[in-house]
């Protein structure tokens, strides 16, 4: 009990003289602030422009080539979309937004005029934003020349496009029957994906559904590995600190070194949950939104990943911290701390650097050996849980999470070692030989 009592005292110590840190209270709740303050600020004009660009620009059409034929004003057929953008478009309400990527020349509208002349006093009294020129060997040539007005801007909101439509429509009107000018304009016009199994069975591909069903859960993982780096980041700091102020030889002196190392892990690693559980608040909040979006797309999120996730990022904390108390413990100030614990740091973001391996072949053999690594074990379980689930075996989940906690086991006893030795150390550091004596000697 009284060695509970102990872990008890410092983890409270070292959670809230962290948490009550001006720059930590900055950092939890004043970023997420400045972010919204900041996305609001830079939607303003945004909008502005937007609402400028959902006004519909005039341009005129001089067509000495005679292959249009217009009458009137017309406007230029739409753009044609992807079937995969268009599902997530019309889930998102959002169809317009792709027409206002690509120019805007949805809100492009074409004049006829008689001769150039009339054209450039249209242009100049205002009339039209700029007017097309096409000569009379423009079949020959393909030319259509563009004049636009001395203090005219040099955005033509995607008129061009549009205008190339409106050409393909004109030149192919009255030369081919109506069904074969639709293939030329739209060679394909729906299509469907299918995936063949080794069975034979034949099932629905829907690729974007498989993007996104990769993505959502990937960014999951790489928050959760940003949270273990923050939380020990946290360690770095407390451990730099109590060694320059000299204040851990008197907790030495109340308490044995794995005591002081497991309530600041449990201390500091409570102060970075904590941040990292408000910032994840605020983006499930912001989430929400998308959760219609994502039934509407046929997206299947893998929740057994999900569930998973959370105990093997604990016991990575505790492996991962237990290793930088211990070998930072050994610096003298924050800058040697910083360089011995780089290491264990760069570690666990080895799957990483394999991410393009893993994502083709997440249960290949390189994704095995990454799963009884006890460094990547935790992002290569959760990514293969996300790619291939049926491709892990249980046993595989349940032996390499018992690796986890052997390894995290074995880091808290060998990193409660350096720390009383690193703790203890004055003068010139030792060799490695030395500490490493001196750690099986206090055993």
């Amino acid at each position: 009990m009284a060695r509970i009592n102990k872990i008890g005292v410092v983890t409270r110590f070292e959670l809230e003289s962290t948490v009550k840190r001006p720059g930590y209270l900055i950092a939890t709740f004043g970023m997420p602030l400045f972010l919204l303050l900041y996305a609001g600020l830079v939607s303003i004009p945004a909008y502005f422009m937007t609402k400028k660009e959902s006004e519909p620009q005039v341009f005129g059409i001089v067509d000495r080539a005679a292959v249009l034929g217009l009458e009137g004003s017309v406007q230029a057929a739409a753009i044609e979309v992807p079937p995969e953008v268009a599902a997530v478009l019309e889930a998102t309400g959002q169809q317009q937004v792709l027409a206002q990527a690509l120019g805007g020349d949805a809100g492009s509208v074409f004049r006829p005029y008689a001769d150039e002349a009339a054209a450039r006093r249209a242009l100049a009294g205002g009339e039209i934003a700029a007017y097309y020129l096409l000569a009379e060997d423009y079949l020959a040539t393909g030319r259509a020349d563009v004049y636009f007005a001395a203090d005219a801007s040099w955005d033509t909101k995607g008129a061009r496009g549009a205008l190339e439509r409106l050409l393909v429509e004109g030149l192919l009107a009255d030369r081919l029957p109506p069904e074969l000018a639709a293939r030329v304009k739209r060679p394909i016009a729906a299509s469907k994906s299918f995936t063949v199994a080794a069975d034979g069975t034949v099932q629905p591909r829907d690729k974007l559904s498989r993007i996104l069903g990769v993505a959502v859960p990937l960014g999951f993982t790489i928050l959760l590995f940003i949270s273990t780096m923050i939380s020990a980041g946290y360690l770095i700091q407390g451990t730099a600190v109590e060694k320059e102020n000299k204040v851990v030889e008197v907790l030495l002196a109340a308490a044995d070194p794995d005591e002081i190392l497991l309530g600041k892990l449990l201390g500091l690693g409570g102060a970075g949950l904590l941040q990292i559980t408000v910032w994840l608040s605020m983006v499930l909040a912001a989430g929400i939104f998308f959760a219609g979006t994502l039934a509407a797309l046929g997206v299947e999120l893998p929740w057994f990943a999900f569930m998973l996730a959370p105990p093997f990022f604990v016991a990575a904390y505790f492996f991962i911290g237990s290793l930088i108390l211990g070998t930072g413990s050994l610096g003298k100030n924050l800058k040697e701390i910083q360089q011995f614990s780089m290491i264990w740091s760069l570690l666990p973001a080895l799957p990483m650097f394999f991410l393009g391996v893993l994502m083709t072949e997440p249960n290949g053999v390189l994704g095995k050996v990454l799963t009884w690594i006890p460094f990547s074990t935790p992002m290569a379980v959760v990514l293969r849980m996300t790619l291939e689930p049926e491709g892990i075996a249980w046993w595989e989940i349940g032996g390499s999470f018992l690796l986890m906690l052997a390894a995290t086991w074995f880091a808290i006893r060998l990193g409660a070692r350096l720390f009383r030795v690193g703790l203890l150390l004055g003068g010139a550091r030792p060799r490695w030989r030395e500490v490493l004596r001196q750690a099986r000697l206090s055993a």
